[in-house]
């Protein structure tokens, strides 16, 4: 019952979400923008957990989701040929789900939310030019920055609206399952992942590391909650963590 009600709660957000951004021509040119599944629990994982939740706070969480679909749309562009009119969408619905995430945090007194995520949000955009201009990025550094673009937005939002014990499970997760889903995209087999990930130890061990101490010390959770993360977070070996 638990998560049939979250679900049911996520669809509605999910409508919600699709409401505020609906363009005809771009959503009839390039699709409907999907919200990625794991940043979206986070992102209303305090909801989801029976706490508080106005309109503001509601407000603001289609804000976040549309900066992720903004940044989304902008890394998808070829910037090598941007001259055909499928990139060139790309470009501008980007560029429009930017503009809809100013109009709705135009529409929410919380200034210290809009400063810390604006800043946020710049602060993501030069790790990503980073991320084009050195291909020799250190190991660690290449994690780091791939925990600030992956869910530092939604730390953002969580702090400036009182949810902050949340913020542990959600630093751990969002990384670990980003490095996990790209590492599958590569291989075929789980013995081959387990082979081939240069993450699987180094990397991917201290952050199950990480996450399993939020789980135990998130008690405030509800279990279904506590179920989900530890499925969308079990590697190819389907071992839990």
């Amino acid at each position: 019952m638990g998560r049939q009600n979250s679900n049911a709660q996520i669809e509605q957000f999910i409508a919600d979400f699709n409401r505020s951004v609906y363009h005809p021509i771009l959503n009839r040119d390039i699709g409907q923008p999907k919200l990625n599944k794991q940043t979206l629990l986070f992102l209303l994982l305090p909801k989801l957990n029976g706490e508080e939740w106005t309109s503001s706070t509601h407000t603001a969480a289609i804000a976040v989701g549309a900066v992720y679909k903004a940044f989304d749309a902008h890394d998808e562009v070829d910037v090598y040929n941007v001259t055909t009119t499928d990139q060139q969408l790309k470009v501008l619905s980007g560029d429009y789900l930017s503009g809809i995430y100013y109009q709705l945090i135009a529409t929410i007194s919380n200034f210290e939310f809009i400063h810390v995520l604006s800043s946020t949000i710049g602060r993501i955009n030069e790790i990503k030019t980073e991320f084009h201009a050195n291909t020799n990025m250190k190991k660690n550094d290449y994690i780091k920055s791939i925990q600030s673009i992956q869910s530092d937005c939604v730390v953002q939002f969580l702090q400036s609206f009182g949810y902050e014990k949340y913020v542990p499970l959600t630093k751990a997760t969002l990384p670990l399952v980003s490095l996990i889903a790209e590492e599958k995209e590569t291989v075929d087999t789980a013995d081959e992942w387990m082979l081939r990930s240069e993450y699987s130890a180094e990397v991917l061990q201290p952050l199950r590391a990480e996450l399993e101490q939020a789980i135990t010390e998130a008690d405030f959770l509800a279990p279904h909650l506590i179920e989900e993360i530890r499925e969308m977070t079990t590697p190819l070996l389907g071992k839990t963590i």
